[in-house]
């Protein structure tokens, strides 16, 4: 039997166009097949020529490229692509140290390595290559300025995955000052690649002038398909039957002789005597009553059909594994498809389609961790790995310890000295500035903290249900603000010198006016729902109020639902709010912070998964610094 193998097969097909009479520039379009795995594409220019000599520069400078990659065609692609630039970069430098330095500054090139599904481009000087994959065009590799430094020529790379009926174009770009893009993508989708060259060099004929050049490949992967031989399975060995034995001699053999002389004991069966049922009568002499033959032929077919049992049981458990194996390799097919296809669209930078890609690769991830959990293990780094590139997510599995206290605190505030630090008890209060400085106050209050913020005209400002108190500094205790009955404060913040409390039981955001001594309140924002969980208020004064799986944005009388970006984990469970240049949420189940631009578009996901229960948090962006408390420590963390 023969089954189908499918392989990406390169058609080749190029463009080379450079005038009789032009003498100020020249071309090299050349290709190679390295090894059955590796094929090298390069091509060259070198402009404003002035020397006949200048020209064997363009010769030399191939040689050394070609001779770079011939002498480490053994490595894996990847290895060999890197190696090889870095030495044709040396030998270019040395190359200009022996004093053939015309070439410097006039010199572009690309350079393009295929190994199976996978594609490696550099270039240098003005030279791109593109992507036609359907019917989208799509840069991977734009153009370079002219190298000036010899040893940093090819500094512009990329690499890929390519797939059926997926084109390449490697070109120089000048070829797009004669012909518009989209002409160009128009003339791709609808011609076959071997028309293609004809019609784009007879618009570059007709329409450059005698100093210019044109150097371009067109590579087309297609799927071929290949034949190998599947491995048979052995038929098995029978015992004849009796119609299948040579017939026997009228005088019969000794062998029958001594077989007949066998004499099998009579098996006279009796039942115990039961009472009340008649005593049964079964039959089971009759195998003596059967002749030699036939007694030959009954034993044979008991062999036959008990060794037939055994076998077919063999071959079935057989089969079945082999199928059970044939779904495991396609299963892990599929996986390395979607994970390659999730790559491939990150480095063209679609997200959507990386997300999609994303999505069906875990749902095949879980069918091979079905089928075969320990196949399914070896694609689990790079599945997570995967995931964290999709999802934008950093990992930080040991932050950096900033502060540890003596008291579990759960609520965080900045002030101008460091940072401000309660639990829920009022004499847990501190302030720390580098140093754990306790406040020891000459009273207490008789609720819970529910939240705490620092207020430049009072200092230290406290809430609980339905009352708001400072410290008094030089009295050492607390002081009542204001008495807010049938209300409950969940959280305060201040903004531009005036301090805001949000309501809960009354879904309204409260605006705390200082005045002469005397403090006041006004109504900032009502009508919000009653899952609200934190605030946050922007320099334009928008407020966003967060809720555990979306945001709500006010502005002024205005409330809308903020977009939040699509995540493999999207927010369930958020409980804090910062906001600066962008919004920071904290998903202390999940244990990470997603961070999203105003836009809402996905930034950055922070996870942290080592911490314990990250309570709240504050952000520094100047210094780009995180700063988290879990539950008597305080982290710092650079992102």
């Amino acid at each position: 039997m023969l089954e189908f193998m499918a392989k990406l097969e390169t058609q080749i097909d190029q463009i080379y166009l450079l005038h009789p009479e032009a003498r100020k520039t020249s071309l090299i379009l050349y290709d190679e097949d390295l090894t059955g795995a590796h094929h090298l594409f390069v091509l060259a220019e070198l402009r404003e020529l002035k020397k006949k000599t200048d020209e064997a520069d363009l010769k030399r400078i191939t040689e050394i490229i070609l001779v770079s990659f011939r002498s480490q065609k053994r490595l894996s692609a990847e290895n060999l692509f890197e190696a090889a630039l870095s030495q044709i970069n040396q030998n270019l430098a040395d190359l200009a140290h022996e004093g053939r330095k015309s070439w410097v500054g006039k010199f572009s090139c690309l350079i393009a390595l295929k190994s199976g599904e996978n594609i490696f481009v550099a270039n240098s000087g003005p030279t791109s290559a593109w992507l036609k994959r359907k019917s989208e065009l799509l840069e991977i590799l734009g153009l370079e300025k002219l190298g000036i430094h010899p040893i940093k020529m090819f500094q512009n790379f990329t690499q890929g995955k390519i797939l059926g009926d997926d084109s390449i174009i490697l070109t120089t770009s000048n070829i797009f000052n004669y012909i518009s893009l989209e002409l160009f993508g128009k003339i791709l989708n609808q011609f076959p690649p071997s028309e293609v060259c004809q019609k784009i060099s007879k618009i570059l004929q007709d329409a450059a002038g005698a100093d210019q050049a044109f150097a371009t490949f067109f590579l087309y992967f297609g799927k071929k398909r290949e034949f190998a031989p599947l491995e048979t399975i052995p038929s098995s060995s029978y015992l004849p039957s009796p119609e299948e034995l040579e017939p026997v001699a009228q005088t019969p053999m000794k062998f029958f002789e001594i077989f007949s002389r066998i004499r099998l004991p009579k098996f006279n069966f009796r039942l115990p005597q039961i009472p009340k049922f008649n005593k049964p009568n079964i039959p089971l002499n009759f195998f003596n009553k059967l002749s030699t033959a036939g007694k030959f032929f009954f034993i044979s077919f008991s062999i036959f059909l008990i060794l037939f049992l055994i076998n077919l049981s063999l071959y079935g458990f057989k089969l079945r594994s082999q199928r059970v194996a044939e779904r495991i390799e396609a299963q892990v097919e599929i996986l390395s498809d979607d994970i390659a296809s999730a790559q491939s669209a990150l480095i063209y930078k679609d997200e959507e389609q990386a997300f999609k890609f994303l999505i069906k690769a875990e749902d095949d991830y879980k069918q091979l961790l079905e089928l075969a959990p320990n196949r399914a293990s070896e694609f689990s780094a790079k599945f997570e790995q995967l995931h964290n590139q999709v999802n934008k997510t950093s990992v930080v599995d040991n932050p950096s310890l900033y502060a540890e206290f003596k008291r579990h605190p759960v609520y965080l505030a900045k002030n101008p000295s460091g940072f401000l630090l309660s639990g829920t008890d009022s004499n847990s209060l501190t302030n720390f500035d580098g140093t754990n400085n306790d406040y020891f106050l000459l009273n207490s209050l008789d609720q819970p903290i529910t939240s705490i913020s620092y207020w430049q005209s009072v200092g230290v400002a406290v809430s609980l249900n339905d009352k708001i108190y400072r410290i008094n500094e030089a009295l050492k205790q607390f002081e009542l603000m204001l008495s807010l009955g049938g209300s409950e404060i969940i959280r305060m913040k201040t903004y531009n010198n005036i301090l805001y409390a949000l309501d809960k039981k009354n879904q309204q955001l409260l605006r705390v006016v200082a005045s002469k001594g005397k403090f006041t309140t006004q109504l900032s924002k009502n009508g919000l729902d009653a899952t609200t969980r934190d605030f946050a208020i922007d320099t334009n004064r928008d407020v966003y109020f967060l809720q555990p799986d979306k945001i709500v944005k006010a502005s002024g009388i205005n409330f809308q639902a903020f977009p939040l970006p699509f995540m493999s984990e999207p927010i369930t469970n958020a409980t804090r709010i910062f906001i600066g240049s962008s919004l920071y949420i904290l998903e202390p189940n999940k244990k990470r912070v997603v961070i999203i631009s105003k836009a809402g578009n996905l930034i950055n996901q922070i996870a942290f998964p080592t911490t314990q229960t990250p309570l709240d948090l504050f952000v520094d962006e100047a210094q780009r610094n995180l700063f988290l408390l879990d539950d008597n420590l305080l982290y710092r963390i650079t992102f």
